[in-house]
């Protein structure tokens, strides 16, 4: 992180549902900027509440219910991976997405 920030506030501005918000000073230019921080284990979280969800529905599924909430289950863990890669794309590899004159 030291060489993208010059300076990075380790207190958090705020939080969301699955991330935080830091205060930063970018390297170079000395822009300040908001660097969003996914909360760790915040994955494996959402994904135990999935597949919580995938049990409930099986078991609903066994009644007469004539539709497929599996599957929609299935294509809910599906965008959490998808979410996970989009992450690591905009925050991992460029290790950060700022937003100068906060």
């Amino acid at each position: 992180m030291g060489e993208i920030f010059e300076n990075f506030d380790v207190n958090p501005l705020g939080s969301a549902s699955i991330a935080q918000v830091h205060r930063a000073i970018l390297r170079g230019d000395k822009n300040d900027v908001v660097v969003k921080v996914q909360h760790p284990g915040i994955r494996d979280l959402m994904m135990t509440d999935i597949h919580n969800l995938q049990a409930f529905v099986l078991f609903i599924q066994k009644t007469d219910m004539k539709f497929d909430l599996f599957s929609i289950t299935r294509e809910m863990e599906k965008q959490v991976f998808v979410f996970t890669l989009m992450f690591l794309a905009k925050h991992i590899y460029p290790s950060f997405m700022y937003f100068s004159d906060m």
